[in-house]
């Protein structure tokens, strides 16, 4: 049986910090004020990729290969 692939926590974690400074940039430098829906879509952008960002690097930290 195959050996499972581990994951790159480091890759995983700064492509999250790039989608959140990403986001964070795009609604900092907004002319004008979105539709709900949009600013919506976001923040709930914005929170996954803090979530995902926060997993990444406490997994990193523990050392876990999965």
């Amino acid at each position: 049986m195959p050996q499972p692939r581990g994951k790159n926590w480091g890759l995983q974690a700064a492509l999250c910090a790039a989608v959140v400074a990403w986001q964070a940039y795009d609604i900092a430098s907004a002319t004008e004020e979105p539709r709900q829906a949009v600013a919506l879509m976001q923040y709930f952008v914005i929170g996954s990729g803090l979530v995902g960002l926060v997993s990444a690097l406490v997994l990193m930290a523990k050392g876990k290969p999965q």
